[in-house]
């Protein structure tokens, strides 16, 4: 025998869609998941229509058993976007502390001063002998101990 939530006619219109009524009515039947299918199709939206302070006891329960099958429904999906989400989380702090790490890295040393060459020798090498010429007297100006170096 199919059980339905049938109410008193009153003046407003009945919450409970003849088809959520059939869906519940052939849970009850014991073909789940025919149930659950057409649950599923009968309220794409449940939040469209019900207001949850309009519904009596009986209603509210159908109601809350409905949301808890689609959230358990919906577990699984959620679950797996959560991870991923968290995954991509992980993956930008790891990338965020790679590159703090490197651009807080010391720098590389200076190279040794004997490898350079000197004022002197660069202007040399463009062609400005005078001018290397008198850097040199003022470097053995300013560092005598220097000069014969």
């Amino acid at each position: 025998m199919a059980m339905t939530l049938e109410r008193p006619t009153t003046v407003r219109p009945d919450v409970v869609q003849l088809a959520t009524r059939a869906a519940v009515d052939d849970l009850y039947a014991g073909d789940t998941v025919a149930a659950f299918r057409a649950i599923d199709a009968a309220t794409t939206d449940p939040t469209e229509t019900v207001r949850e302070w309009g519904l009596t006891p009986e209603q509210r329960q159908v109601y809350e058993a409905g949301y808890m099958v689609g959230f358990q429904m919906a577990a699984p999906e959620l679950m797996a976007e959560v991870l991923e989400l968290r995954a991509r989380l992980e993956q930008a702090e790891h990338d965020a502390d790679r590159y703090y790490a490197e651009m807080s890295r010391r720098p590389a040393p200076a190279e040794p001063t004997a490898s350079l060459q000197t004022f002197a020798e660069l202007s040399r090498t463009r062609g400005e002998h005078d001018r290397a010429a008198r850097h040199e007297a003022a470097m053995d100006r300013m560092f005598p101990q220097y000069a014969s170096a």
